[in-house]
């Protein structure tokens, strides 16, 4: 059972931990949730475990996210002391089995688990109850191009769809690929073939380099 004390802390004492995708960006969700604490107040605190002279969010990334987003400079928090598994294990009920959590968000909480809290990859997988390729996937997603991350976070396009538009180097050329999916959609054959046109396009290209030029004529 998580044991916590009720407080009021500054808002910029809380370190969310990094997060290449802010939710707070153009999230629909967390424009309401604002507007909702803006008008009522933040009715469920922030559960937060001290970390020096600040403060680590364990749960309430959206709620924090949005009470940024409000203009809040204080907010009423629940602080832990309890042992590291067991925020672990709470930061992963609240992060990680949302119905509206991104994949791209569920990445970032599968990897701060990893670079931020310490755990193994095995450890995460343990207490995630997911297979280790699981977890290998989600740091996998994090190395993905910006571009790509940004569509899957905004629901234009399926991991798996993405998965093959993130090995295309051309950043011109995928940008291109990424808007055309936007606009008629794309599944992961359509992208694989994609991947496989590119691919082989480079080819061509380099092989064409190689060759020879062709002999001057002369008179």
């Amino acid at each position: 059972m998580l044991k916590a004390k009720e407080f009021t802390i500054e808002l910029e004492k809380i370190d969310a931990g990094e997060n290449p995708l802010r939710l707070e960006g153009d999230n629909k969700g967390i424009a309401e949730l604002a507007d909702s604490i803006s008008r009522i107040g933040l009715i469920n605190p922030l559960v937060v475990a001290p970390d020096g002279k600040y403060y680590r969010l364990i749960a309430g990334h959206r709620r924090f996210a949005a009470c940024r987003r409000a203009g809040l400079k204080e907010v009423a928090v629940r602080i832990t002391q309890t042992d590291q598994r067991e925020i672990c294990e709470v930061a992963l009920a609240e992060n990680l089995f949302r119905k509206d959590l991104s994949p791209i968000e569920m990445a970032v909480a599968v990897v701060a688990l990893i670079k931020e809290v310490g755990m193994t990859p095995e450890q995460v997988s343990t207490v995630c109850s997911r297979p280790i390729a699981w977890v290998k996937e989600q740091e996998e997603i994090l190395s993905w191009p910006p571009d790509v991350r940004e569509f899957v976070h905004e629901g234009w396009l399926t991991v798996p769809a993405a998965s093959n538009l993130a090995l295309i180097e051309d950043n011109i050329h995928r940008k291109f690929l990424l808007n055309q999916a936007k606009e008629t959609g794309a599944t992961a054959r359509t992208t694989a073939d994609r991947l496989h046109a590119w691919r082989t396009s480079q080819s061509s290209s380099l092989q064409d380099s190689l060759l020879p030029a062709a002999p001057m004529l002369t008179q």
